[in-house]
């Protein structure tokens, strides 16, 4: 209770000197907020809703003009001299051009369309669910960051307010009495030793909590305000659930789907495919009608089919690499699901020993409290030296930073579990 209080005036201090709260949750939230791979989901949709409209205009008429002028060593001509002395056959010009536009418009391709909108559809949704990887894994590197930072938080405050406040009450005490004859100067310093050497121990938390920071305010693009934040620890989690939502099982559920998607693609590529056709220019002579050599329109249309009935087995092996593919993903699937239950029962087991660790914790304290009150006694009786007295007191202090530690790295377990199954 006392250590609660202690944490609470010490965090209402921070904020009257305009030190600024933050919690794991807002500090997760801004991490990845701020974070570059963010702004993938935007660049994502974008480029899915260009892709979709680029196959929708498959459909529409695809239009061509052309045109062309040549030179022909042989054209079509009477073999007989008199027919083309009597002017019974035209004489075809050796220079040809031509002009025309064409039409093609698709009546049937075996739904290709729509099994390449929905190809791109799976493409789409496996590059959000990697980008939900990405996100996981940020979320990951921010919560070890900021339990690291808010360990050496605790730790600096307790020292503080445990420790280093207590020797100096101490001291003036063992001034005073030194002063009055009653100890000697040896206890003094003694006492003034053990007072430096917790100020030590004091500064090298600091710097650690001071880089812990610093890399979180990088985290959150507020280089400038890390030695301004005051974090809070998050409350207990008490989640027994047996269920896993892991990205990562989601993306390879998307990747497998997508083979399946893919195999069909390929097959319907096989399918015979059926349009409507136009075409009409304007030619010297006319390509319909050679007789026509002072230039003529021309036009036709119709229906065309097109199917490649033989491909020597290339579709068939580029469907059975994709079969491949899949089975590959689904032993990918396996392996990180091995992982990933050996994971979650290696943290439960740290879990269970952290309970057990804390509750010894406990009754460690309570001794200690019991053994530094009798030297405190010992010491104002002058019966103890201050060596033995700050000895005592730092027995006691390091099983409450025993208890400090064993209790945060039990949450950040616990969030860690959380974390591990994807819950959080």
């Amino acid at each position: 209770m006392n250590r609660i209080l202690i944490l609470l005036f010490a965090t209402l201090s921070y904020q009257a000197f305009g030190q600024t709260t933050l919690t794991f949750e807002q500090a997760e939230q801004e991490a990845l907020e701020k974070h570059p791979i963010a702004q993938q989901k935007e660049m994502f949709e974008r480029m899915h809703d260009n892709e979709v409209e680029a196959i929708q205009k498959n459909k529409l008429p695809k239009f061509n003009l052309q045109g062309q002028v040549g030179y022909f060593s042989d054209v079509v001509s009477p073999t007989d001299p008199e027919v083309a002395q009597i002017g019974l056959f035209p004489d075809i010009p050796k220079t040809q051009w031509q002009t025309y536009a064409s039409m093609d418009y698709l009546l049937y391709d075996g739904a290709i369309k729509k099994k390449r909108l929905a190809d791109k559809d799976a493409d789409f949704n496996i590059k959000l669910q990697q980008n939900e990887v990405s996100q996981f894994k940020i979320k990951e590197s921010v919560s070890q960051v900021y339990f690291a930072a808010l360990s050496y938080q605790e730790q600096e405050l307790l020292i503080k307010e445990g420790v280093i406040k207590e020797i100096e009450n101490q001291l003036k005490e063992i001034e005073a009495l030194e002063k009055g004859g009653v100890v000697l100067p040896n206890t003094t310093d003694a006492l003034r030793v053990e007072y430096h050497k917790t100020k030590q121990k004091l500064h090298s938390i600091e710097a650690q909590k001071n880089g812990a920071l610093k890399v979180l305010g990088i985290w959150l693009e507020r280089e400038s305000e890390w030695n301004q934040f005051v974090l809070v620890r998050p409350t207990i989690l008490n989640d027994n659930s047996s269920e896993i939502n892991r990205p990562e099982l989601m993306m390879y559920q998307l990747q497998s789907s997508k083979m399946d998607r893919s195999k069909d693609l390929l097959q319907t590529e096989r399918m015979p495919k059926i349009s409507l056709y136009a075409l009409g220019g304007y030619g010297n002579p006319n390509p319909y009608n050679f007789f026509e050599i002072n230039g003529d329109t021309f036009y036709q249309f119709g229906v065309r089919v097109k199917w490649s009935p033989f491909d020597y087995g290339k579709n068939k092996k580029e469907r059975q690499v994709t079969q491949i593919q899949k089975e590959i993903i689904n032993t990918e699937m396996e392996a990180f699901n091995k992982s990933l239950n050996i994971q979650i029962s290696q943290i439960q087991s740290r879990i269970d020993q952290l309970h057990s660790l804390i509750s010894e914790d406990h009754e460690i304290i309570k001794i200690h409290e019991r053994k530094t009150k009798r030297s405190k006694g010992a010491l104002d009786n002058g019966a103890a030296t201050s060596s033995e007295y700050v000895s005592s007191l730092n027995a006691m202090v390091d099983a409450k930073l025993n208890l400090s530690n064993h209790e945060l790295e039990l949450l950040q377990t616990q969030y860690h579990l959380a974390m591990t199954k994807g819950l959080l």
